[in-house]
Parts: C-alpha cells; sequence; structure tokens
C-alpha cells in the first residue's frame, strides 16, 4: 500500500468513526504520524480527499455485493447476505458521518453513485426481480416498492436512528424477517427455513 492509499485509508476510518466535519488535514497527518505537506502533496484539498474516498469506499461496496449476489444459492440467502453486509458496515459508522455528508456532500456522493452506474438499490432490485422470476417470491408485488421499503426502512435503523439505537439483531427479528417471510411462496418458505437453520450468523433472526 502506497502513501496516497493509506491516507485515503485512514481519512476514511476517521470520517466514519468520528463525522467528516471535525476532521482536518491535521488530525489526518497526527493519525498517520505525517507532515500535513505530504497530503496536500497526494490531494489538492480536503473535497478531493472526502472525492477519493468516497468513490474508493462505493466503488469496494459494490464490488462486494455483486459478489454475495454471484456467490449465494439462491436469492433469499442472497437478500440476507445483502442486509447483513449492510448492517455490519453501518454499524461502524457514526451517525455524525451520514449527517455530514447529507449536509456537506450529497451533491457529490450523488455525482459519485451515478457514474458508478449500480449501486445498493440496483442490486436488490435485482435480487427481487430475479426472486419473482423465480418464483421465490409471490408474483403480485410490487418490486419497486418492495426495494425501496427495505432501503427507507434500513436507513431509518442503521444510519438516522441514533437516539434509540435498536439492537440490529432486533430489527432483522422485528422488520425484516415477517416482511420478507411475507412476500415469499411456499418455495421461498422452504428457502428461507433452510437458510435460517443452516446459517448461525442468523439463526437467531
Amino acid at each position: 500500500m502506497d502513501i496516497r492509499e493509506k491516507i485515503i485509508e485512514e481519512a476514511g476510518n476517521l470520517f466514519m468513526k468520528n463525522g467528516i466535519r471535525v476532521i482536518t488535514m491535521d488530525s489526518i497527518a497526527l493519525s498517520l504520524c505525517i507532515s500535513k505537506r505530504t497530503i496536500y502533496e497526494n490531494f489538492k484539498d480536503k473535497e478531493d480527499l472526502i472525492h477519493n474516498f468516497l468513490t474508493l469506499n462505493i466503488s469496494t461496496h459494490k464490488n462486494d455485493l455483486i459478489k454475495i449476489v454471484n456467490s449465494s444459492n439462491n436469492v433469499i440467502e442472497s437478500l440476507f447476505q445483502f442486509g447483513k453486509y449492510n448492517q455490519d458496515a453501518f454499524a461502524k459508522m457514526n451517525p455524525l458521518f451520514f449527517t455530514d455528508l447529507n449536509k456537506y456532500y450529497s451533491g457529490m456522493l450523488g455525482s459519485i453513485k451515478r457514474s458508478e452506474q449500480i449501486g445498493n438499490g440496483e442490486i436488490s432490485y435485482l435480487i427481487l426481480k430475479r426472486g419473482v422470476n423465480e418464483g421465490t417470491f409471490i408474483k403480485t408485488i410490487d418490486i419497486d416498492i418492495v426495494n425501496k421499503f427495505i432501503h427507507l426502512t434500513m436507513d431509518y435503523f442503521f444510519k438516522s436512528d441514533s437516539e434509540n439505537n435498536f439492537p440490529h439483531t432486533k430489527v432483522w427479528a422485528s422488520v425484516f424477517h415477517p416482511y420478507i417471510k411475507g412476500i415469499c411462496t411456499e418455495k421461498g418458505l422452504e428457502h428461507l427455513d433452510n437458510f435460517l437453520s443452516t446459517s448461525e450468523n442468523f439463526s437467531s433472526v
């Protein structure tokens, strides 16, 4: 890993742990035990550094989710693993990170997501559509509405609701599991029961 990659990685860790606004180039340099001049030799300014971090983070996140979908045995497993990945990722982030991101860098974030062409919403949409086509989910569901519901709910519980701080396992048990179960066909319920009975990560969900 070269110095540029190290700066992006450490800056990203600090952003996600403390929020973006409070982190300065000085604090990044101090954390890395390097001079601030070294940072400016690699990045024009803080905004340039943030742009590079978000681009790398979104690309990595997207590629990881695609791997999950491609390696899953069925759409039920894909959907749960997809949710678990996002759940674990959000759990490591300070809510201030999302607050700062939406308040000060929403335009930058939107531009990067468009350049990546496919994001969380598109991937989960493909999972749901595949589930309907394969007979795992009932054909009468509106995939756009279901997909929107899942992401709005995830955003609420895993990003915005820092005051209540609901345990993620309870969110899955009380919200996502019953909802997914409700849109399953008999075939889907069989996949769901088999997946939960053989997966330690979701056995308590």
